[in-house]
């Protein structure tokens, strides 16, 4: 058992030691507590099988951790991280400000943090402390740190989660690059992505707000054309970020991403605070996500098409991801038009099913909402671009440039996939999204306006109407249809 070297006593976790020696620990296991400004044990004169000490030199205490069967120590990051070093998974009991022990409680906020990621096990009790000591005698394996990591990326990981809002300091960590398309659906973002996807250094994952459910649970077809669970790429995801798609509380994150990511909840998200243990779960393993599809794919830059402002704005909340926002836009009344089509889904794997439908004014309400959204990130200092869709497939090239000058990749990329306005798309890695994700081959990059000569009037009115604010900002024509007059009647059709 160790407290550390913080100057504040520790005395409560010396007592419960103490206490569970006293109730017939000593009978089990002999112990060693380095006690530091704490009191000495009671153990070191009334009791046998406990040595003890002020304090021990590195190379001692991690001597005796690797062998111990059990590590009791406070909720100090250096320590625990020591534990996980050598295998140890360590039982803590964190510091508490109304006990003298700590200047605040942040020990007792990362711990129970650390603990949801599967680092260590807390004892906020002396009953819980027994009840874990006990176990791990019972149970030696219990108390084995286990992971298909190697040390460095599990030293990244857990500093990944030190670094967070409740103040505790890690060493600067390399940043998972992410680029996401934001915006709204039917913008042209999948065609968008798989032309980035095609430059050297890029991964295009497609929309990872749906991961978990479209990829893991209803195990689509990955954009290589194969289901998820058969595809050599996530699987490899899987086994480096988790040791396993099934070490995943797979159904718990669904609930917490449907119930964040929500357009109600983008104050609260927009705030970087609050969300609770659920949510920090939540990102902790999207984190770790994001990272396995970096390493396994060697990726320079990940492409996430998700467009929903709100995913991005929990994207924003975890440190070690650097997320940079292009805000793909198209005249609203293509992608309205575009909603309105029934398209079929090619990746079901048991029975064909179609994309979702969209009415004329909750598609437009949509087009405002979640554009306006995506425009709050530039307001919270992400790094942002704009882009339109018209100007993509007008000048691919120069926009594609532009993109990776502004991802930070510099503009002597290789484009040669880019043969004028025709593009060589290799295939896919992405788990939802639009048709275009299963394209290979030549594909010729033209605009579709289909919407001009087949959007009804009266829909290109309410449309053209509604989200008339946007397309004044983004430069789109706006005119009033002129209205078909009855010939029998003289009325307006």
């Amino acid at each position: 058992m160790t407290v550390g070297t913080d100057h504040h006593p520790f005395d409560r976790l010396i007592r419960w030691v103490d206490g569970w020696l006293e109730a017939g620990g000593r009978d089990r296991a002999s112990c060693f507590v380095q006690y530091g400004t704490s009191q000495a044990p009671r153990g070191s004169t009334s009791l046998n099988h406990l040595e003890h000490s002020e304090y021990l030199a590195h190379d001692d205490m991690t001597r005796l951790t690797s062998s111990a069967t059990a590590v009791v120590c406070h909720g100090g990051p250096g320590t625990i991280m020591d534990c996980l070093k050598v295998g140890t998974k360590p039982i803590v009991v964190p510091r508490r400000k109304v006990e003298g022990e700590h200047v605040d409680d942040h020990q007792l906020r990362f711990t129970r943090r650390l603990q949801s990621a599967g680092y260590i096990e807390v004892a906020e009790t002396e009953e819980a402390l027994r009840t874990l000591l006990d176990d791990a005698i019972t149970n030696p394996e219990r108390a084995i740190y286990r992971s298909e990591d190697t040390t460095t990326e599990t030293v990244n990981r857990f500093s990944e989660l030190a670094k967070d809002e409740f103040g505790i300091e890690a060493p600067a960590l390399p940043r998972v690059p992410v680029l996401y398309i934001g915006g709204w659906g039917r913008s042209g973002s999948t065609l968008l992505e798989r032309l980035l996807g095609q430059v050297p250094g890029f991964v295009s994952v497609g929309e990872m707000r749906d991961f978990w459910l479209r990829g893991y649970v209803e195990d689509r077809r990955c954009g290589c054309g194969e289901p998820f669970r058969s595809c050599e790429f996530w699987t490899a995801v899987g086994e480096k970020a988790f040791g396993g798609w099934e070490r995943v509380p797979v159904e718990r994150l669904i609930h917490t991403r449907m119930r964040y990511d929500r357009p109600w909840t983008a104050p609260l998200l927009a705030t970087g605070r609050g969300g609770g243990t659920a949510l920090r779960e939540y990102l902790s393993h999207t984190q770790r996500l994001y990272r396995g599809i970096q390493e396994v794919a060697g990726a320079k830059m990940i492409i996430d098409s998700s467009k929903i402002p709100t995913y991005a704005m929990m994207l924003r909340r975890i440190p070690s991801i650097d997320l940079r926002v292009l805000h793909l836009v198209r005249d609203g009344r293509g992608v309205v038009f575009s909603w309105q089509k029934q398209v079929l889904r090619p990746d079901a794997t048991d029975r064909p099913d179609h994309m979702r439908k969209y009415g004329v004014a909750s598609a437009s309400a949509r087009y405002l909402f979640y554009n306006e959204g995506t425009d709050l990130l530039r307001r919270l200092r992400v790094p942002y671009l704009f882009l339109r869709y018209e100007d993509l497939v007008r000048d691919p090239a120069t926009r594609l440039l532009e993109i990776l000058d502004f991802a930070g990749i510099g503009t002597s990329a290789d484009l040669g996939f880019l043969s004028g306005g025709t593009a060589s798309l290799e295939r896919s890695h992405t788990v939802d999204g639009n048709p275009m994700r299963f394209a290979t081959g030549p594909l010729s990059i033209r605009a579709d306006e289909e919407w001009r000569t087949g959007m009804a009037q009266r829909d290109r009115a309410i449309v053209s109407t509604l989200t008339a604010p946007l397309l004044h900002r983004y430069g789109y024509e706006i005119r009033r249809p002129r209205a078909r007059v009855d010939r029998r009647t003289g009325l307006p059709d």
